[in-house]
């Protein structure tokens, strides 16, 4: 393995313009280092070329995740600065950077802050920042720690000091207990940051509480699943690395919440102080409000004693921005005793959007209407209106007041709760100094929101009850009498429509009845005329033959043609009769009319014929529907005549897009091609080729001797839709 070193010295720029200046050294780094890598070949080289071996910490950090998820080889030397044994969670640092060290469970090595180790392994990309999987470590003994970077809360929000040796100011506000280790809250220039300590004991905490301390530790990242920055926090290997730069002061300052909220005394922001007054409202979560001298206090509490309105209370904390007056963060009550209910403040919405910092965390007394009611785990919210604008009034508590939904939409309340405002801009302390303050010198703007918070449902009051006659109901009167009317016109027009649809239904009965009738009487006529001349004449040439016994074979063979020609002529008559009068396809579908077909040729013990029907039945035009028949009529009559079938299939399909009929038989069958080359006196197949012509269908028939015989009919949509008498060209093509 070859190795290139690739060591530069590291600069620390805390402020902005040396973040910039940092990111400029790095690409100009990577320019430097860019003849190197083309002189010694891609990261990623062949089996015969040996890999580059990153040296130090930086070259590692500089990599993109991409890249760094290759397991490129590693070899660095540094100090370590951070070690958490039961997570084996390394940090090392070297002369360029510091970086995260993934150690293997089965590695567990002895190792402690301050030793020099040499990490062997490879680069991964890392949850946030790329970092090195260890392989093998070598101590190689103590050495001092290297002088941490002076770096601000807010710089480590920027995510650039991930994984280094920081040192930080701040004021340790409090103290929390997670998955039994010790955390530190800190707070500096209005900014929050959890800090761990290792080995750290309870009295050791109390003594670190309100004092601002310097902190030396690691910097570890937070990071969502997008390997964006969520929080920064420190770890500090024990208390040695924890230095006081101001004890804690023996009693904070005692001021009151006038002074307090109009910020007219240098020095309270950001420092602990002492306020007293009387506990107005106390939500769920711990929040406090308390009022004195018609001022009124947000607090956050450390912890939660459960107090009630008219509680006197002394409460310590952290003055903090708020809305728009300060707030106390991380503060600490003391009970001193039951008290009188404040009276709130009568006010009306008009002057609290015009002044919401006068009235900030005091109780008031408004009027509005109810316009809708929101319920949500833990919350219910009530949505007035007042001075044409929208404003909340919220009752938070573990269990929900049903009474709540007892109040009727509509309705003019009177409401006593705790005022709050949603400032559109950030506020500043000093910008509103007292209430003497003309608005019209200070820009404000008005609030986003207002919200009231309401102690109990005691705290509404119904004024008057809505109108039965709401705008809702008004409209629903209206709607019903317009979708009644609305009904009675549609009901009118189908009605018409039925009407004339039956009565053209009613005209074609009449008119079909009566062709029906002419059929009846044509098909009579011709069969008492036209077939009775013909069977007559059929008869008398079967007479004269049987007087021609001596006659030459000339005569003999007229005398066939004449009655081959007549019996074929009172066939053709007595279809004719048997189409007039059928009336197979009047109130039944093509299925059944083609069962009807099937039965009409009888039934005998050496002989079968079935029909089949698949698919969804539906309607096709009449002039489909009866060629189709008579070409089926047709088929069989062939095949019983000729084939010597015992068996015949007729089958009807209905497929998505067209319609197949086939007729298939286990006959004789014939030579197909012989009998397409010649014409003659029979016209069955012509018959039915010109149907399908006359329809549109595609007209198919196989047959071979001693294989039987199919015929396919196959038309589509697009024919059935489009399908119109015209005169068909057939072709001369004989009968089996």
């Amino acid at each position: 393995m070859s190795w290139l070193n690739f060591e530069m010295p590291h600069a620390f720029l805390p402020s902005r313009a040396g973040h910039r200046i940092a990111g400029s050294l790095r690409s100009f780094r990577l320019l430097c280092l860019l003849p190197a890598l083309l002189a010694a070949g891609p990261l990623f080289a062949g089996p015969n070329q040996p890999l580059i071996c990153f040296t130090n910490a930086a070259q590692v950090r500089e990599l993109d995740p991409e890249t760094a998820g290759k397991n490129l080889p590693v070899r660095i030397h540094g100090v370590v600065t951070f070690f958490d044994a039961p997570l084996l969670n390394l940090f090392v640092q070297d002369r360029s950077a510091g970086i995260f060290v993934l150690v293997p469970r089965k590695m567990n090595p002895d190792i402690a802050r301050g030793q020099e180790i040499e990490v062997e392994g490879v680069s991964d990309q890392g949850d946030y920042a790329p970092i090195v999987k260890a392989a093998a470590i070598r101590i190689l003994g103590e050495t001092s720690l290297p002088l941490p970077q002076r770096v601000t809360i807010d710089q480590l929000f920027t995510g650039l000091y991930d994984s280094q040796w920081v040192e930080v100011v701040g004021v340790v506000r409090s103290t929390t207990v997670l998955d039994g280790r010790q955390y530190l809250n800190l707070a500096a220039n209005g900014q929050r940051l959890m800090a761990y300590v290792e080995n750290l004991s309870k009295s050791d905490t109390a003594k670190l509480i309100n004092t601002t301390v310097r902190l030396r530790g690691v910097c570890y990242s937070r990071y969502n699943m997008k390997r964006q920055l969520r929080v920064p926090w420190v770890a500090v290997s024990g208390k040695e690395d924890i230095k006081i730069e101001q004890p804690s002061p023996p009693q904070p300052k005692e001021v009151s919440i006038a002074s307090l909220a109009q910020f007219n005394s240098a020095g309270f922001y950001g420092n602990l102080v002492k306020v007293s007054g009387v506990v107005t409202l106390q939500k769920p979560d711990g929040m406090l409000f308390i009022q004195n001298a018609g001022y009124g206090l947000e607090v956050q509490l450390l912890q939660s004693p459960w107090l009630v309105p008219g509680d006197r209370v002394i409460v310590s904390g952290y003055s903090a921005l708020g809305q728009y007056v300060p707030v106390l963060e991380d503060a600490t009550v003391h009970f001193l005793g039951h008290g009188q209910l404040l009276p709130p403040v009568p006010s009306d919405l008009e002057t609290l959007l015009e002044g919401p910092e006068d009235f900030e965390g005091v109780l008031v007394q408004l009027k509005g209407s109810l316009m809708n009611f929101v319920e949500s785990p833990g919350r219910q919210t009530l949505v007035l209106e007042s001075s044409n604008s929208i404003f909340t009034a919220t009752f938070e508590s573990f269990k929900a007041d049903d009474r709540f939904k007892s109040l009727k939409l509509g309705s003019k309340v009177a409401l006593t709760g705790v005022f709050s405002a949603q400032s559109p801009e950030r506020w500043v302390p000093g910008e509103a100094q007292s209430r003497e303050t003309s608005i019209s010198k200070v820009p404000n703007s008005p609030p986003d929101s207002v919200q009231i918070f309401l102690r109990s449902y005691a705290d509404v009051a119904v004024i008057q009850r809505p109108s039965w006659w709401t705008l809702p109901r008004l409209l629903w009167t209206i709607g019903i009498m317009a979708v009644t009317l609305l009904a009675g016109l549609v009901w009118v027009v189908v009605l018409g429509r039925r009407v004339r649809q039956q009565t053209k239904i009613i005209e074609e009965k009449i008119k079909r009845a009566g062709v029906l009738e002419e059929r009846d009487r044509i098909a009579r006529e011709f069969h008492d005329t036209l077939e009775q001349e013909l069977a007559a004449i059929t008869i008398q040439l079967d007479a004269v033959e049987a007087q021609l016994n001596g006659a030459p074979s000339a005569v003999r063979q007229l005398l066939d043609l004449a009655r081959n020609m007549s019996r074929r002529s009172l066939s053709e008559a007595r279809r004719s009769v048997w189409d007039l009068r059928s009336h197979l396809l009047e109130n039944r579908d093509l299925a059944a009319a083609l069962n009807e077909i099937a039965s009409s040729f009888g039934t005998a013990a050496d002989r079968t014929i079935l029909v089949q029907s698949s698919g969804t039945t539906r309607k096709l035009p009449a002039v489909i529907e009866h060629n189709l028949l008579r070409a089926t009529q047709e088929a069989l009559a062939n095949a019983l005549k000729h084939s010597g079938a015992t068996k015949i299939i007729v089958a009807l399909s209905y497929e998505p897009s067209r319609i197949r009929l086939r007729i298939c038989d286990n006959g004789i069958g014939f030579d197909y091609q012989a009998v397409g080359q010649s014409c003659g006196g029979h016209f069955g197949l012509l018959d039915m080729r010109e149907r399908a012509e006359k329809i549109g269908a595609e007209f198919s028939l196989a047959s071979s001797p001693g294989k039987g015989t199919e015929i396919t009919f196959l038309v589509s949509e697009a024919a059935a839709n489009n399908v119109s008498e015209r005169p068909s060209q057939g072709s001369c093509l004989h009968e089996e």
